[in-house]
């Protein structure tokens, strides 16, 4: 076991050698009797766990050299002070030095191994809080990291709320792998399209990461390979080039990105649908239109054939010889025809009437997917990271 390392400081040479000889059996000693040596000591490697030392050195005080070196450095673990004058004043000098003890002359050696013994224990107790602090802080310091990591990848979850197409995603999700410094690929699935990939740093990627993403995307959500993570899901694949095993930091990225992926696959989900909505709706206005038409030509068809019916029977009137019966069921002929006619306007009439309000509800459900879009953009914008 080794022993502590103790510095006595006394310009008696007798006294110097009687302490010594008194704590060698527990401790190393140095002894010096002036404090130009005693600074040429602490000037070097020597460090000492405690330095006993004498208030009247010639015509230097002991204390003034305690309070000196407990300001320039940590040579000496810890101070004990001893003068021959064991007033309240010299116990107060002792304490306002930086001094851990204060000792009165004439020394008992019993006394004195007691005190040491205290001041070693004293200062193993200060170890071991500082260690224990130390571990706390590591711990306070690796939840900091990890709610800080957690804190941005819910603003990220936030943000891709807000997106309305594969670019607003990607330039998302690659501000927040930037930001946690990690090196990236983003592929993207959509239905009944190509698949597009990028790369964070280089914008594209390149063919052999295209083949690597390609190749991996059949696996499971999370899937690592050495220093290489990638996070499926059928709509999109986040390849990780830099998640080192055995970092704290790894395991948190690991939590946050299988959040990410999942999130970023069900905003491409809506997008997908709400794409598909807004042709569905595109394909109905064209159809309500052309059948709109179509019925205004029908329309404009049939009032022309009544126009040639009423006008050729009614000049047959003139040319054919007729009696009363024969006129009498033209006209009943005529009459009934119109009277038909003018049921088929009506019926023309509700089913135009119908189209317009087809028309006008799907124009009113496009203002308010472009004012919803609108209010995305303008929030996005308006969106700051504290």
């Amino acid at each position: 076991m080794v022993k502590p390392l103790i510095l006595i400081i006394d310009d008696d040479q007798e006294y110097l050698e009687l302490l010594s000889e008194a704590l060698s059996d527990k401790f190393e000693t140095n002894c010096v009797s002036n404090l130009a040596d005693a600074d040429a000591l602490l000037l070097g490697s020597a460090k000492f766990d405690i330095a006993l030392v004498d208030e009247h050195i010639g015509k230097d005080s002991g204390s003034d050299w305690i309070s000196r070196n407990n300001e320039r450095g940590d040579a000496v673990t810890s101070y004990m002070l001893y003068s021959g004058l064991a007033t309240e004043e010299a116990i107060l000098r002792g304490l306002e030095c930086g001094a851990d003890d204060f000792l009165a002359k004439p020394i008992s050696i019993l006394t004195l191994h007691s005190k040491l013994d205290k001041l070693i224990r004293y200062h193993d107790k200060i170890n071991k809080f500082k260690t224990e602090l130390t571990s706390k802080d590591r711990v306070i310091n690796i939840s900091m990291a990890q709610a800080s990591k957690y804190g941005a990848c819910m603003q990220l979850t936030t943000r891709l709320n807000y997106c309305m197409n594969i670019e607003q995603i990607r330039d998302e999700v690659f501000s927040f792998l930037y930001s946690m410094n990690l090196q990236s690929c983003l592929a993207f699935y959509p239905l009944n399209q190509k698949p597009t990939y990028y790369n964070a740093q280089k914008g594209v990627c390149s063919p052999v990461e295209i083949s690597v993403i390609e190749l991996l995307k059949i696996k499971p959500r999370l899937y690592r390979f050495g220093s290489r993570t990638v996070f499926n899901h059928p709509l999109v694949s986040i390849l990780v080039l830099n998640l080192e095993d055995g970092s704290v930091d790894t395991d948190i990225f690991i939590d946050a990105l299988a959040s990410v992926i999942e999130c970023v696959g069900a905003r491409l989900e809506f997008i997908t649908y709400n794409n598909s909505l807004s042709e569905v709706q595109q394909q109905i206005k064209q159809a309500v239109s052309r059948t709109k038409k179509m019925v205004e030509i029908s329309k404009h068809h049939q009032q022309e054939v009544m126009n040639d019916i009423v006008q050729n029977i009614g000049l047959s009137f003139h040319v054919l010889d007729m009696d009363e019966e024969q006129e009498t069921y033209l006209t009943d002929l005529v009459h009934n025809v119109l009277k038909k006619h003018t049921q088929d306007d009506i019926n023309f009439l509700e089913v135009s009437q119908y189209l317009d309000q087809a028309l006008a509800k799907i124009d009113e459900l496009k203002i308010l997917n472009e004012n919803r879009e609108k209010i995305t953009q303008t929030i996005d914008d308006e969106d700051e990271l504290f």
